[in-house]
């Protein structure tokens, strides 16, 4: 693995009452947006990386897999304040990352379909949608933006409180869908932003109507019985040259566990 420079992260702890205002919003609506949450020097550091990588073998153009084998700072990221503290309220202290992605999306490749990643507790076909279901919170998706992003840039959209639906959107939800009469929601951002929600939630892309490419750093954060998704799956092995550079912490992150149910 290439030795690289680590950019300064930030460490402070956020405040309780802060992370418990987080944390709400997470579980109701299913998103949040924490300003300025990747500092300057760590914005620009992975910005001239991620531009200079190649596309991810076998993968496809808009997303680098794997993060991690290129460097530390990629792994050190994981570790960044405020967004480990929030992920460990609510995803509890025994996470890891399932995916450490790089997004990079141009005019033409964007994914423009509204979707959810996965639904852990599927609506039957039977139960309208007046039916509350309790919000779950599995994995979050976590996007470090590294440029600015407009309207006119393509951000992702989402449909606040969409996790809560346990089903993907159907014809009859609209174009784009609607969930219990909210409509998506653009999150334009600045340089250093990080966007979070639930896999679960509904969400796209949008047109990139411009020359610029939508660059971000998104680590995927778990629950500890999800499974990886370290692209090629069971044919993945993760190098002891990264996980002997790492700290106990960082190993953790990764995906290595104390001995627990099933192994």
């Amino acid at each position: 693995m290439p030795v690289v420079p680590v950019p300064k992260f930030h460490t402070d702890k956020p405040r309780e009452e802060l992370l418990t205002s987080w944390e709400t919003t997470l579980w109701e609506q299913g998103y949040l947006v924490i300003p300025n949450a990747l500092a300057p020097e760590a914005v620009e550091h992975f910005l001239n990386r991620i531009r200079s990588f190649p596309p991810s073998v076998g993968y496809g153009s808009n997303s680098l897999v794997r993060l991690f084998e290129h460097g530390m700072d990629f792994v050190h990221l994981l570790e960044n304040e405020p967004v480990l503290s929030l992920m460990e309220r609510v995803l509890g202290k025994n996470l890891h990352i399932i995916a450490l992605q790089g997004h990079r999306m141009f005019k033409g490749n964007e994914v423009l379909r509204f979707h959810s990643d996965e639904i852990y507790l599927q609506r039957p076909s039977n139960v309208p949608d007046e039916v509350e279901y309790p919000p779950i919170i599995n994995v979050i998706n976590c996007h470090y933006y590294l440029v600015d992003v407009s309207e006119d840039m393509g951000p992702t959209q989402v449909v606040p409180g969409s996790h809560r639906a346990c089903r993907q959107p159907k014809p009859e939800d609209g174009n784009p869908p609607r969930w219990r009469g909210r409509g998506p929601v653009p999150l334009t951002v600045k340089a250093g932003d990080c966007v979070m929600y639930s896999n679960q939630m509904w969400h796209a892309g949008s047109p990139n109507r411009t020359d610029r490419t939508r660059l971000s750093v998104v680590p995927a954060y778990s629950r500890r019985f999800i499974a990886h998704r370290f692209w090629p799956f069971l044919n993945y092995n993760l190098s002891r040259d990264i996980l002997d550079q790492c700290t106990p912490r960082q190993r953790e992150l990764l995906g290595e566990h104390p001995r627990g149910a099933y192994g």
